[in-house]
């Protein structure tokens, strides 16, 4: 079975990154340069990728983008993993410190998002641990 991985965070360490990702995985992130319908822009890549058999890593930190990336999932029977780091005190971007309501990055997300499994990466920039949520 085919996995996508969604990656919820500002920054992950090397280390996670080199052992959790599945080997081979084609990684997307979120054109820029794309203004309108950005999301489904995403889930097109997504499913693309799926379609040639290969396994997916996907930098989805807002929920309409997670949204899109599972139902592109979903629609190719792969399952969807998530991976979710606490954002830092420090050196957060404007938006959390001001107003951390509004913020989708300060969200915990829920496995009833949707998810097939779910993680919190705990201490990402060091020897990180995972806790299942």
């Amino acid at each position: 079975m085919q996995t996508v991985v969604v990656l919820m965070a500002l920054s992950l360490g090397r280390t996670f990154l080199e052992r959790e990702l599945p080997a081979g995985s084609v990684r997307v992130v979120p054109d820029p340069a794309v203004r309108r319908h950005r999301d489904q822009h995403l889930a097109e890549q997504v499913g693309r990728i799926l379609s040639d058999g290969r396994d997916v890593v996907v930098d989805a930190p807002s929920r309409s983008a997670r949204r899109a990336v599972m139902a592109a999932a979903t629609g190719h029977g792969a399952r969807v993993i998530g991976y979710w780091a606490r954002p830092p005190k420090l050196g957060m971007p404007w938006i959390l410190e001001y107003e951390p309501e509004r913020s989708q990055l300060s969200r915990r997300p829920r496995r009833t998002d949707g998810f097939d499994a779910l993680y919190e990466v705990v201490d990402p920039e060091q020897e990180y641990h995972l806790r299942e949520l």
